[in-house]
């Protein structure tokens, strides 16, 4: 496998990079920070508890606040006492799910979702790092098993993120697996439920789908997430090296801004050992060094 190997210069300001595991636990960390690390061989990589480890009532008001009611306004910012209780006991909400084939452990996945805003949720973080480490010397990843959203001007309604890039970065477990749109044999599957008005609840909605059709998307607690998960945090950490634009337009690269699942498994999982195009680019333009 090559790598491209980032010595710290004058391009990397940060030394430290901390990442806060999510709630469920359903990544491997051990898969995960050797890869960055590998990339980033002066920094320092730490794995932490999740960063809503301990939610008290102003704090579960907040993210009830950051909830998206309808997804075709934009959100404003409120008080709400609803569903406080929901957010205190979030991880209760995780429903356990044997997977057969995938995994050897018990997965948790979502029992419903609910959207927040994006934006308003890292504003909300950026006031929780400790103060010593929110200079530029640290940058912090967060996994987080909320679905993030954020709203278009374009056709004026919100969308499902996989990540919002920063001080701190949100990568949504959830969104890896809902956000990038599925394969069209998945859509029909369930277009046809809803004509015939099928009931789905306590139904796999990947029911009837063919095996090389549930190879073309994740689903969760599907391995190849971590994997995805490596390609999103290598974005968040290019977010600060290209100052704002971390995607590139070659599938090979694991910087790919994937909109389809298929996309999505391919540059993160398949691609996984190609040396990364777009790095090439900023070698050719930019101060740092390869080994």
């Amino acid at each position: 496998m090559s790598y491209i190997i980032i010595n710290r210069q004058t391009m990397l300001k940060f030394k430290n990079l901390h990442i806060y595991c999510n709630r469920a636990n359903t990544l491997d960390f051990n898969v995960i920070v050797p890869i960055l690390q590998k990339y980033f061989t002066n920094v320092a990589i730490d794995v932490r508890h999740p960063f809503l480890n301990n939610i008290d009532n102003i704090l579960a008001e907040s993210l009830v606040s950051i909830r998206i009611s309808d997804i075709k306004k934009p959100l404003v910012q409120g008080k709400s006492d609803q569903n406080i209780a929901y957010e205190k006991n979030f991880p209760r909400h995780l429903i356990l799910n044997s997977l057969s084939n995938k995994s050897s452990t018990t997965e948790r996945q979502y029992k419903e979702l609910i959207l927040y805003d994006g934006f308003m949720m890292q504003r909300l973080f950026e006031t929780m790092i400790n103060e010593n480490e929110s200079n530029t010397d640290h940058v912090h990843i967060v996994f987080e098993d909320r679905l993030i959203c954020t709203f278009s001007e374009e056709d004026w309604r919100y969308h499902a993120r996989t990540i919002v890039a920063g001080n701190p970065s949100i990568i949504s477990t959830t969104g890896i697996v809902e956000a990038p749109a599925k394969p069209k044999e998945w859509y029909i599957k369930q277009m046809l439920l809803a004509a015939y008005d099928i009931d789905r609840d306590g139904e796999d909605k990947n029911e009837g789908i063919s095996p090389s059709g549930k190879e073309k998307y994740l689903d969760y607690g599907d391995y190849r997430i971590n994997f995805a998960a490596v390609g999103y945090a290598l974005q968040a950490l290019f977010f600060f090296i290209t100052e704002g634009n971390p995607f590139c337009n070659d599938i090979n690269c694991r910087l790919y801004n994937a909109h389809w699942q298929e996309e999505l498994i391919y540059y993160k999982y398949k691609a996984r050992g190609y040396v990364m195009s777009m790095l090439k680019c900023y070698i050719n333009s930019m101060p740092f060094t390869v080994e």
